[in-house]
């Protein structure tokens, strides 16, 4: 299938910092103004996600040392995915995964979509506080984390298998297209996270397989292909407020899990030092199935 390429164009208008009162000393507020170009294919609202998504990204590179921005899920991100993956998916995972700092407020203050000569021009303003993380990486923590198919088709079932180098708890998240984060694992069908040293887990487990348990994936109608992502955590111990996170259900189809999922995941997620856990990124594309005349 031939894929268009969306993004053909950037402009940034400015990128301040604008001296605030922070809930934490280190925490830095920034104002984000920019442009992207988008050709007539895209929808505004698929505009508003990437324009979203790029504003964030530029957030965390305006208020972290640019020597302390690599991201080893990013780089790990892209390496996986090759061609297959969009690159969005990586500008989207970035702004998440990165070791340098999280963003744990944000406000759109203004977005406007343009249209001229065929062409979309979509501006939008972010004011966002950005944290930066704490602590070192424990060198001797890993993760491994795979899935059956990087590319599936809708309603095609998805295996996760996760081995860690220690024991600790495995927490499972899908970015979804539209930059917001579900909760996949544990959730109630599956509260035990619980992940022994050296072990493959696979999710769902041989016996909840028996039990008919299986996760299925879901393109957007709208989109020929749906770019999202698997974001593994693994922790030595327990984050507490997991509770707050919308997850999957039985029979329950999730194509977003609202904008405030972002920042809650990240809020949740920048508590934990560097020290104590380990994340890993997979990219996944779900096509849609496309009916045939046979003639």
């Amino acid at each position: 299938m031939k894929q268009n390429k969306i993004i053909i164009g950037v402009i940034i208008l400015s990128l301040m910092t604008v001296p605030a009162v922070c809930q934490s000393s280190k925490a830095i507020r920034v104002l984000i103004d920019t442009v992207l170009v988008f050709d007539s294919n895209t929808s505004p609202a698929e505009a508003k996600n990437k324009t979203l998504a790029f504003a964030r990204e530029c957030a965390i590179k305006k208020a972290v040392p640019e020597e302390v921005m690599t991201s080893s899920v990013l780089t790990d991100l892209r390496a996986e995915s090759g061609r297959q993956a969009q690159e969005q998916t990586a500008i989207n995972i970035f702004a998440i995964s990165t070791q340098a700092g999280y963003i744990i407020e944000e406000k759109v203050i203004s977005s406007e979509p343009k249209f001229a000569n065929d062409i979309l021009h979509y501006r939008l303003k972010l004011k966002a506080l950005v944290e930066p993380t704490r602590g070192e990486r424990d060198p001797s923590l890993s993760l491994e984390l795979s899935v059956n198919r990087n590319v599936l088709k809708d309603g095609d079932p998805l295996f996760i298998t996760a081995k860690s180098s220690t024991d600790g708890y495995l927490y499972l998240f899908n970015f979804l297209a539209d930059n917001s984060v579900l909760l996949m694992f544990p959730n109630p069908i599956s509260p035990d996270n619980a992940i022994k040293a050296g072990i493959p887990l696979q999710i769902p487990t041989a016996a909840e397989q028996k039990k008919g348990v299986y996760y299925k994936v879901q393109a957007d109608p709208s989109k020929p292909v749906t770019a999202e992502a698997i974001f593994g955590v693994f922790c030595k111990n327990r984050i507490a407020e997991i509770d707050k996170f919308q997850t999957v259900h039985k029979d329950f189809v999730v194509l977003s899990a609202g904008e405030q999922s972002f920042t809650d995941f990240q809020k949740w997620l920048v508590r934990v030092p560097l020290s104590q856990r380990i994340e890993k990124a997979i990219p996944i594309q779900i096509f849609k199935w496309i009916k045939r005349n046979l003639s």
